[in-house]
């Protein structure tokens, strides 16, 4: 199983680029990748803006990385990106960059119940209230599903078309606490 990073943003309601943010002793993109890691996720594709390209140094064998020349074309121009470094026939979770708060057995936990899915379900979810948190666990199938998705939005678009397929289980608030802006960077921090 393959884990796709989005992490080429370009952090405008933050003000500046919120993913190379201190986190924890590292930054939050940093947190993200050690999280998926532990999870156990051996390769990981991480999508990356030039900015956040040249100061993420460290790259360990289980992380891949690409550049997203134009992240400006909105999230999907990343996910394309992505879901070309994942062979055919793999599946895959998409994560997001901005979520240092899912934790690594939470995660693990979500994978877990990937694998159990019955046959006509192809998605797993966090979900809450209504929203989708991440990661989001899909099949193979999902590689070419994706291939017409545009801007920030297309993917959600996508889903839609096969809600019947799309499992949802209750995980903890970190699946769903993205850092935007710096109130929430603030409220992510843990106070000593």
């Amino acid at each position: 199983m393959y884990a796709i990073v989005l992490a080429a943003g370009l952090s405008k309601r933050m003000g500046k680029q919120k993913l190379l943010l201190p986190f924890e002793g590292a930054t939050i993109l940093e947190t993200v990748l050690k999280n998926l890691h532990n999870s156990g996720f051996e390769n990981i594709c991480c999508v990356f803006s030039r900015e956040v390209d040249e100061k993420i140094t460290n790259r360990p064998a289980w992380l891949s990385v690409a550049i997203n020349p134009a992240p400006e074309r909105g999230q999907s121009s990343s996910l394309a990106i992505g879901l070309g470094m994942v062979p055919d026939g793999e599946n895959f979770c998409i994560m997001l960059g901005d979520l240092p708060l899912a934790k690594a057995e939470d995660i693990a936990a979500l994978y877990r119940k990937f694998q159990a899915l019955p046959e006509e379900k192809t998605v797993l979810t966090p979900a809450r209230d209504g929203a989708f948190g991440h990661p989001m666990f899909y099949k193979a199938i999902w590689k070419d599903r994706f291939a017409g998705a545009e801007g920030d939005m297309g993917g959600k678009a996508i889903l839609k078309k096969y809600w019947d397929e799309i499992e949802t289980t209750v995980a903890e608030s970190g699946h769903f606490k993205d850092i935007d802006t710096p109130e929430d960077y603030k409220k992510s921090l843990p106070s000593y």
